[in-house]
C-alpha cells in the first residue's frame, strides 16, 4: 500500500498538469484565433478599449490558473483526490466560456464567469498547499509557517464579490457606463498583484539558506 501511495504522490499532480497545460493550450489558441478574427479590436473606439482589457484579463488568468498548480507540483508532494482528476475540465470549460463570451454586449455574465475562474485559482493553490502541509515529505517548508486564515483570502475575496456583483448588475440591467472601466482597470490590477504575490512565495520557497560550515 505504502508503494501505491507513494506512486499516487509522484505520478498523478505531474498527470494532472500535463492535462491542465493541454486546456491552457486550446484556451490559448481560442484567445489568439478571437484577436486575429475580430477586426474591431484594431480601431480607436471605447469597445476596443473595454476588449483589449477582457483579452488581457483573460490572458492573466490563463497564466495564473497555470502557474497556481504548476509551482506547488514542482516544490511538494501530496496524495491528490480525485477532484484533481476533475479539475483540468471543470477549469477548461470555464476558460472556454470565457473566451466564447469576449464581446461587450456579454460583459456582465463574462465578469461572473472571470469571478468563477478566479475562485477557480484560488481553490486550486489553497487546495493542494492543505494536502502539502499533511505530508511529511514537505516539512523543510512549513515548519515554521503559519496556516493561512482569512485574512490571507481577502485580496481574492474582494475581487470576486467585486466581479459578481457588478456583473449581475450589468446581466440584469446592461447599464454599460464608465463603471465598467474602472471595474476592469482594477481587476486586472488585482491579477497582477496576485501573480506578484505567486512569484513572492516561489521566491521564498526555493530560496537557498547559506551553509554554515
Amino acid at each position: 500500500m505504502q508503494d501505491i501511495t507513494s506512486r499516487v504522490k509522484h505520478n498523478v499532480p505531474a498527470l494532472v498538469l500535463t492535462l491542465l497545460g493541454i486546456m491552457q493550450a486550446f484556451a490559448l489558441e481560442l484567445l489568439w484565433s478571437f484577436i486575429v478574427e475580430t477586426p474591431y479590436l484594431f480601431a480607436l473606439t471605447w469597445q476596443a478599449l473595454l476588449s483589449w482589457l477582457q483579452v488581457s484579463i483573460t490572458l492573466i488568468g490563463t497564466i495564473l490558473v497555470w502557474v497556481s498548480y504548476a509551482t506547488n507540483v514542482t516544490r511538494f508532494l501530496w496524495v491528490p483526490t480525485m477532484q484533481e482528476f476533475v479539475m483540468p475540465f471543470a477549469v477548461g470549460l470555464i476558460q472556454f466560456s470565457i473566451i466564447q463570451m469576449l464581446t461587450v454586449q456579454l460583459i456582465g455574465p463574462w465578469m461572473v464567469l472571470v469571478a468563477a475562474l478566479i475562485l477557480t485559482i484560488n481553490w486550486i493553490a489553497h487546495s493542494t498547499m492543505r494536502k502539502a502541509r499533511l505530508d511529511g515529505d514537505n516539512s523543510e517548508f512549513f515548519t515554521g509557517t503559519t496556516t493561512a486564515g482569512w485574512r490571507d483570502f481577502q485580496l481574492a475575496i474582494g475581487s470576486i464579490a467585486l466581479l459578481l456583483v457588478y456583473g449581475i448588475y450589468e446581466w440584469v440591467f446592461a447599464p454599460f457606463n464608465a463603471a465598467t472601466l474602472s471595474i476592469l482597470l482594477i481587476t486586472l490590477g488585482l491579477l497582477i498583484v496576485q501573480f506578484r504575490l505567486m512569484a513572492v512565495w516561489w521566491s521564498r520557497s526555493v530560496s537557498t539558506k547559506p551553509s554554515k560550515d
